[in-house]
């Protein structure tokens, strides 16, 4: 019975010397220990090529984390009505025009798993017949202010042309050119303003269009399918014009194109002599200073868990000193009886000497 209760104490503080390095392995290093606990991106970009955005290109665009839907983080477009989540039933992601958790009119599929949608890219659409897999239709992690630009100029070489003493552009489509500034964001992606002006560059109905107000179908400049950014569409832009019959219609202009405006670089006030009120000063960042507080704090706290660990650890291993002491052992035994080295094959041998009794 001796034996028996001398192996099982041994093979007792042999699983708390076990947990104990396991627990400071895990505060040391808790990245291994916590999983599937990463942080995903808060704001993606759901893109792909010409051909997927004259079918689906109205559920692409930009897209922020509203929130978690099947225990991942779930998206809405931006300006927008779709929605990405993780589909549980199916273990994939899908989109949604309605709301997290409706299945059953969705049109893209990203055949995976993992916890963040843009881990990696499986993506399918529905052409009308089948879902298509597409290496182009990707998700990524992507800020509209980093991709598309805020200030575009659309220009034409047509745009002077005359033949048989009629203009290329009619008044309508010439006034439509010009600069444009970015006021918000519609359907994904940036909509677009002349000059505080009634022209209007927005995405809807799965085309760019130049409108005289935000939310019309038709206009004077249109591009069929397009692209997340206007300016990277680099063909088959159509303008407005009256055929033959007098009815408005679409020709094509191949040499219209969206380029985009660099911004002033020079951002310092300019010194004025008269007197025009308070004047907004600069934003100063004053974040470092908390991370570097918050840092301090963070490393307090890592230290005192240490220090905790290494007592309980001090204590495993003087408890076993005491008990190797009271039973007789001294010198190297003590040591190595203290620090359970050269005993587990002792302790095995007494305790199948005890079953064969």
């Amino acid at each position: 019975y001796n034996q028996e209760k001398s192996v099982n104490i041994n093979m007792r503080e042999k699983n708390e010397l076990s947990s104990l390095i396991v627990l400071f392995f895990c505060l040391a290093f808790p990245k291994p220990c916590l999983g599937p606990g990463k942080e995903c991106c808060s704001s993606i970009l759901l893109d792909s090529d010409l051909a997927v955005h004259k079918i689906q290109g109205d559920k692409l665009g930009f897209y922020s984390q509203l929130g978690y839907y099947g225990a991942r983080p779930a998206y809405r477009q931006q300006g927008g009505e779709f929605f990405i989540f993780y589909y549980e039933e199916e273990q994939h992601w899908i989109d949604s025009r309605y709301f997290y958790g409706a299945s059953l009119f969705s049109k893209l599929v990203n055949e995976m798993d993992g916890y963040c949608l843009e881990e990696h890219n499986n993506w399918s659409f529905y052409n009308g017949s089948d879902l298509m897999y597409s290496e182009m239709l990707t998700s990524n992690c992507s800020k509209i202010e980093d991709v598309c630009c805020k200030e575009l100029r659309i220009s034409s070489a047509n745009s002077e042309v005359i033949i048989d003493d009629q203009s290329y552009y009619n008044n309508q489509s010439k006034d439509s050119l010009g600069d444009y500034k970015a006021i918000g964001v519609i359907n994904g992606r940036y909509v677009y303003q002349k000059d505080n002006l009634d022209s209007f560059l927005e995405y809807g109905a799965k085309h760019w269009t130049v409108s005289s107000g935000v939310g019309q179908n038709t206009g004077h400049i249109i591009h069929h399918g397009g692209s997340v950014c206007p300016e990277h569409i680099e063909k088959e832009w159509q303008i407005s014009y009256t055929n033959a019959d007098g009815d408005w219609d679409w020709k094509d202009d191949p040499f219209l194109k969206i380029t985009c405006v660099k911004e002033m670089t020079d951002t310092t006030p300019k010194q004025e002599h008269q007197d025009t009120g308070p004047v907004a000063q600069p934003y100063i960042q004053t974040e470092h200073a908390g991370q570097a507080s918050s840092y301090s704090a963070e490393t307090v706290v890592f230290g005192c868990i240490t220090m905790l660990l290494l007592s309980m650890m001090i204590a495993f291993f003087a408890k076993r000193f005491y008990r190797a002491w009271g039973r007789g052992a001294q010198g190297k035994q003590l040591l190595f009886e203290t620090l359970d080295i050269e005993q587990a094959g002792e302790n095995q041998a007494s305790f199948n000497k005890f079953e064969d009794q």
